[in-house]
């Protein structure tokens, strides 16, 4: 067995995580699974998380934050409703596994984690709230508040993203990307 370094260690098994959790779901997914995909021994697993949750944090954080900076980075260039659903959608389905995952296994897991996950996305929504105050002042959207606008559109996306297999998820958002954002535009106005 070759010697790794701690970080190299505890970044194996994050990525082992991140890949079983995208195909087996955060909570089908048991920590001698991860052990094994990692190629370490199941302790080395607790040695550098000491708790299952610790894991499911730091792998949600870890595949979150990319997600979340790239949505808010290119969702503050933009004030285009269109183009934001487009950037989410494109986004999100670069990862869409994991997404799906944690859109699944969610309302099962601790409050904490579900409040981090919303978090993630929170720049992305800011900016879309932004844009859906722009649109109202020039009366191209109508009044209501706007976060419900946010919610509608995850909502909307997550559903989709709930049932991967059922829905088709990645070929619906391939073949009709533009019908579904020009509904929910739509239904704004």
């Amino acid at each position: 067995m070759r010697r790794r370094n701690k970080e190299q260690t505890r970044q194996e098994i994050l990525e082992a995580t991140i890949t079983l959790f995208s195909h087996k779901g955060l909570i089908n997914t048991s920590t001698l699974q991860i052990a094994d995909r990692a190629g370490v021994a199941h302790g080395t697993v607790f040695f550098h998380f000491p708790t299952r949750h610790e894991l499911i944090i730091a792998a949600i954080y870890c595949a979150m934050g990319d997600l979340a900076r790239k949505l808010d980075e290119k969702s503050r260039s933009t004030d285009n409703l269109k183009a934001l659903c487009e950037i989410f959608i494109e986004e999100v389905d670069k990862n869409s596994r994991f997404y799906s995952s944690i859109v699944r296994d969610l309302p099962q897991l601790p409050l904490d984690v579900q409040r981090m996950v919303f978090a993630a996305l929170s720049a992305f929504s800011a900016n879309f709230v932004d844009v859906i105050k722009k649109k109202q002042k020039a009366g191209k959207v109508r009044k209501f508040p706007p976060k419900l606008a946010v919610f509608y559109w995850f909502g909307l996306i997550h559903y989709i993203y709930s049932y991967p297999e059922l829905l088709s998820s990645h070929e619906l958002f391939q073949k009709h990307k533009k019908e579904l954002i020009k509904l929910f535009i739509k239904s704004l106005k």
